[in-house]
């Protein structure tokens, strides 16, 4: 298998393991809150510094990749779902990440957007304001503007691992560590009649902690390395579209696991997301044309 469908196959895989962080985190923020529950993320990967070493990146982008991924996609996102946003309205919402990656990527990265990439684009997002209209989902719009907010952090730290290429597994550690106590002195403040992190740690049935450890392991780490694998490959403006897949697993991991019910009409949009996404991929499956050469 060549590199590019190697890296195909780690968006899409990514695309699946992030489809079910969402119904993991509306699970797990029945026993944590989200400044506690993204803290737990933190303070894994954190952990795992010692091993992987510390990113050979400039101090000023590690800091900003921090406050782009560890702030912006992970806990804006967790916050927003807490605020009210339904988990599959968050999973749309989210992939506005798309257009402004696109955006980003053609302005700062001068990546060629396909016009096969654009149309893809539009109709996977048709197909997923189709989930939301058939849905009858309604956001909070405090929470809708926080989720987009996020949004833009991901998309942001898409091209800040194209510009600046590192080992994904040290830039989440140092992001653990940067992120740590930015999250801890937030929950003290936002959140003052809080039980203490001891407390509210030994409280927590088993329950609670197996969709901790799929937020965690799978949607925090493992996807995380794998979406940046696959941009470090072929670049952002092809891997982004790969995102609209994301509210696609995440209707049907809400289905298998909280019986949410599925309509026609539903099973329709996620259709027109599959064709969105084929769209995208046509001029990438064609093979190379071997260069013609000239005649003595």
């Amino acid at each position: 298998m060549s590199a590019k469908w190697v890296a195909y196959s780690a968006a899409i895989l990514a695309a699946l393991l992030w489809g079910g962080n969402f119904v993991a985190v509306r699970l797990a923020l029945e026993y944590f809150d989200p400044y506690l529950l993204t803290a737990l993320r933190y303070a894994f990967v954190a952990a795992l510094i010692p091993v992987v070493g510390w990113p050979r990146l400039p101090l000023h982008l590690l800091l900003l990749y921090a406050a782009f991924s560890g702030i912006g996609q992970y806990l804006l996102s967790t916050v927003a779902i807490q605020m009210g946003l339904s988990p599959g309205l968050a999973a749309l919402l989210m992939q506005f990440q798309v257009f402004i990656s696109l955006l980003l990527g053609w302005l700062m990265l001068d990546e060629k957007v396909h016009a096969t990439t654009v149309i893809g684009s539009v109709l996977g997002l048709s197909g997923l304001a189709g989930v939301l209209v058939i849905g009858d989902s309604k956001a909070p719009l405090l929470a809708s503007l926080v989720c987009l907010t996020a949004a833009s952090g991901w998309a942001a730290a898409n091209v800040m691992i194209r510009r600046a290429p590192d080992n994904l597994i040290r830039l989440q550690s140092a992001t653990g560590i940067i992120c740590l106590p930015v999250v801890w002195i937030m929950r003290e403040q936002l959140l003052p009649a809080a039980p203490s992190v001891m407390q509210a740690l030994t409280q927590v049935p088993l329950a609670g902690w197996l969709p901790v450890a799929y937020v965690i392991v799978a949607s925090f780490a493992m996807a995380q390395v794998l979406w940046g694998r696959a941009i470090g490959t072929i670049g952002v403006s092809i891997v982004s579209p790969f995102a609209l897949l994301i509210p696609v697993f995440g209707v049907a991991l809400a289905w298998l696991l909280l019986d949410e019910r599925l309509s026609v009409q539903l099973l329709v949009s996620v259709l027109v997301v599959l064709v969105g996404v084929g769209v995208h991929m046509v001029p990438l499956a064609r093979p190379a044309r071997a260069p013609r050469m000239r005649e003595a």
